[in-house]
């Protein structure tokens, strides 16, 4: 694991895009189903906002994201090694975060069912 955090090269890069594509539609999925509870509401801002539009809230966090990502995979295909370790070290925060969201959507949608199964 801790081989698969420090590797730079594009490859690897290019899995942790894949990776960091899937952290975000589940994001999405996550907070879709327990906004449909009435117990939740948004964090951000922005996204609370999107979410009252399902077409805009499908552009925002499913095709917008995947766009964005191919670009910049595609701009750094020419990058030297400086500047894939950087990129390297700004898609690993970006993991963290994300993975750290999804844990806290499994935790709510998980302690949710329990309580909503004990009533």
């Amino acid at each position: 694991m801790v081989a698969f955090i420090k590797n730079y090269s594009l490859p690897v890069i290019k899995k942790k895009f894949i990776l960091l594509y899937l952290l975000n539609v589940t994001d999405i999925i996550f907070t879709v189903l327990l906004l449909q509870t009435g117990y939740f509401q948004e964090a951000n801002i922005l996204m609370a906002k999107a979410l009252n539009n399902p077409l805009l809230s499908l552009l925002l966090k499913i095709i917008l994201p995947a766009v964005l990502l191919i670009y910049i995979y595609k701009q750094i295909k020419d990058a030297d090694s400086s500047q894939l370790r950087a990129s390297n070290v700004a898609v690993n925060i970006s993991l963290t975060i994300y993975s750290l969201v999804n844990l806290s959507h499994l935790v709510w949608t998980i302690l949710f069912f329990v309580l909503f199964l004990q009533c």
